[in-house]
């Protein structure tokens, strides 16, 4: 396993993170848990491989994930990092954080969280969280030995990924960075370059360039000898990123990531240079230029457009047409579509003058046809 220094202040961490959100479960619906029998082994054996990273969350597999994450980590807790978070919506009232902090360190059984996150976090509910004084119950948390990193995650425009971290409680923050989507990257560099630790989700994009498979990996010039192995090495040979988080399922999945990290010991910079290139000459092949910069996000339905273009685009620019429209349908995006009400704000906002209405109703005709 390689290990890189999470941020300026931060601990050795793993450059592969296990992400735990996807870890086997039984039942469904309200019923659906972690099923132990298959958790413990994976989680074990991702620690056996060097993997010294694990995250989990409040509500994860029904608010049961950061129990089995706690107790399967037990035997070795002081030898590894565990991460979690809190969603400000949790927090509505004085005392919430603190009472949900200590349920989760009960949960987990232990005395302290190395990482503890704000969840999710865009402009508005940064701005709950600060309402309800959110940032200070973590600082004092820091100062009792609750919390030794205060961290967010992040899903926004960019600029506000700035505006967070200038409020200089953080220590670390997690966001999305992978091959076709590195709308972050700029600010990440920045970010890090003043110290902050910065860890990624995402970096086969949902899955995507797993399912893209050897079709996709034939469009760049890479000594990659798998879709997956070309995804982490374009995310692990970016400066800024300390680490990777990885959902896996099954102790297959740990031991195929963990030997594809293995062999990133370098990427060269005309490496990166060449992914980067041949992106660009994909996205020329588009017709729908989006920049992800989310000023468009002015609907009065909620309809965030950005998501639609980037969907659309994974399947006509990278040719992921089957999984970009798995996604598309499983996060309502064809319902969303149907709420336009074709009023122009979000065209009025676009610096790349799209005309929205129009091609949100394309782009659920070319998933739906």
């Amino acid at each position: 396993m390689l290990y890189k220094q999470f941020g300026k202040n931060g601990p050795m961490v793993s450059r592969l993170g296990f992400g735990c959100m996807r870890l086997p479960s039984i039942g469904e619906g309200e019923n659906k848990r972690c099923d132990d029998e298959k958790c413990i082994p994976i989680i074990h054996r991702a620690y056996e491989l060097g993997i010294n990273f694990f995250d989990t969350a409040w509500g994860y597999t029904n608010r049961d994930n950061q129990r089995i994450v706690g107790k399967a980590v037990h035997d070795f807790r002081d030898k590894i990092y565990l991460s979690s978070k809190l969603p400000p919506s949790e927090v509505q009232q004085p005392g919430d954080f603190r009472r949900k902090l200590e349920h989760t360190l009960k949960l987990m059984d232990t005395d302290y969280l190395d990482f503890y996150h704000m969840h999710a976090l865009n402009a508005q509910k940064f701005d709950h969280a600060k309402k309800m004084q959110m940032d200070k119950d973590m600082l004092k948390a820091k100062e009792e030995g609750l919390i030794r990193h205060i961290s967010f995650s992040f899903h926004d425009a960019p600029r506000v990924m700035v505006d967070i971290a200038d409020h200089g409680i953080f220590d670390t923050l997690l966001c999305q960075y992978n091959l076709i989507d590195q709308s972050n990257e700029e600010v990440m560099a920045k970010l890090a370059d003043r110290g902050m630790g910065v860890m990624v989700m995402g970096p086969v994009a949902g899955g995507m360039i797993s399912a893209g498979g050897e079709d996709f990996r034939k469009l760049y010039d890479t000594p990659a000898e798998t879709a997956e192995e070309l995804a982490l090495r374009f995310v692990l040979g970016y400066d800024a990123v300390s680490l990777a988080l990885s959902g896996m399922q099954s102790i297959e999945m740990v031991e195929k990531n963990v030997a594809i990290v293995e062999k990133i010991a370098s990427v060269t910079a005309e490496e990166r240079q060449s992914y980067k290139a041949t992106n660009d000459k994909l996205k020329g092949l588009s017709e729908l230029y989006c920049s992800g910069c989310a000023y468009c996000n002015v609907c009065p339905q909620g309809i965030r457009p950005q998501q639609h273009f980037k969907a659309y685009n994974r399947a006509k620019v990278w040719g992921l047409y089957d999984a970009a429209k798995q996604d598309y349908l499983d996060d309502g995006l064809d319902k969303d579509a149907e709420k336009c009400l074709g009023c122009g704000a979000c065209s009025a906002e676009c610096p790349q003058f799209i005309g929205i209405p129009e091609k949100l109703a394309e782009i659920k005709a070319y998933f739906t046809k």
